[in-house]
């Protein structure tokens, strides 16, 4: 059980982090299409674009974290109205569809990110051209923006099966139902 909880903690301080990096990008990105637009009076046109695609990935990153945190609207109020076993069943019933609607989404998500993969990122070439000097455009794929969707669900549906093991242990021992509340003290951001 130890190592489970390494891996687990590991994973949400590397997913913490990249999220971090993310948003501080995004974030520069925009100050600075601010500044060149009001400041300069000369638009980046790359500048949206990009922000849009950091995100995508944000928002799907995110999700897991966010359910593992209690952050995620749930409305619990026949759950907690329940006995103890009856509540425990049915947040395992919700549980298995989330988990459904997840698997659709990875599929689905997977099959738009290789139908899109055909067309690239204009800003992608912009930059790598006008700003970098490139010879030829990259022709980086929406591939790598869209595969957020099954790769975002993918992690949720590790947090929302994690959840449900413990509905389904809930059940066996007749207690109600554990969902996350809040930020533990100990999964706080230093900062």
């Amino acid at each position: 059980m130890a190592i489970l909880t390494s891996i687990a903690q590991a994973y949400r301080a590397l997913m913490v982090a990249v999220l971090g990096f993310l948003m501080a990008v995004l974030f520069a990105v925009m100050c600075v299409q601010v500044f060149f637009r009001y400041g300069l009076n000369a638009s980046l046109i790359w500048a949206e674009e990009v922000c849009r695609y950091l995100l995508i990935w944000v928002s799907f990153l995110a999700c897991g974290i966010a359910y593992q945190r209690g952050e995620i609207a749930a409305m619990r109020i026949l759950v907690e109205a329940l006995p103890a076993r009856l509540a425990a069943l049915c947040a395992l019933i919700a549980d298995a569809a989330v988990l459904v609607l997840l698997g659709v989404l990875v599929v689905f998500g997977w099959k738009y990110a290789v139908f899109s993969g055909g067309q690239t990122m204009p800003a992608a070439d912009f930059i790598w051209t006008d700003i970098f000097g490139g010879e030829e455009p990259t022709n980086l794929s929406l591939f790598w923006i869209y595969v957020a969707i099954p790769v975002g669900a993918a992690l949720l549906g590790v947090h929302v099966a994690v959840h449900l093991i413990g509905c389904v242990r809930s059940l066996a021992s007749g207690q109600r139902p554990v969902f996350p509340e809040g930020v533990p003290e100990e999964w706080e951001s230093p900062l």
